[in-house]
């Protein structure tokens, strides 16, 4: 099971951004950080903290998504608009949205996923 100080770790990772920066900040070693991050709990909430900042990102361009179609149907409509540049907005951002969602679905799968039971580990260590 995952330990609280491994809640402040992932955050200090996720703050912070390299395993070097997250460790000063919580004053271990990166040796330390680096042996934690072998666990695998450790690995399923980190990659739960990564899906929920993907699923923030996500629902925030979704926001924009609407905007974004109809910024294409006016300048589809309007024929006085010179449509290079906001058409470029808006295809950025349908771009980025389709993206974003096919890494959120890759992290949604890794953060559900469970530690092996120890008899999975014992089979897969008979199996090496």
């Amino acid at each position: 099971m995952a330990s609280k100080s491994d809640e402040v770790l992932v955050a200090a990772l996720i703050e912070h951004g390299t395993i070097r920066d997250a460790a000063k900040a919580v004053n271990i070693g990166e040796r330390t950080f680096y042996d934690r991050m072998k666990s695998p709990e450790f690995q399923i909430m980190y990659d739960a903290a990564k899906a929920d900042i993907m699923r923030a990102a996500v629902l925030n361009i979704s926001k924009h998504l609407q905007t974004a179609v109809d910024t294409i149907a006016e300048i589809l409509q309007d024929k006085d608009i010179n449509p290079a540049t906001r058409l470029q907005a808006a295809q950025t951002i349908l771009n980025h949205a389709g993206k974003l969602q096919e890494r959120l679905a890759d992290q949604d799968k890794r953060a559900t996923k469970k530690p092996p039971s120890p008899l999975e580990q014992a089979l897969e260590e008979l199996c090496l």
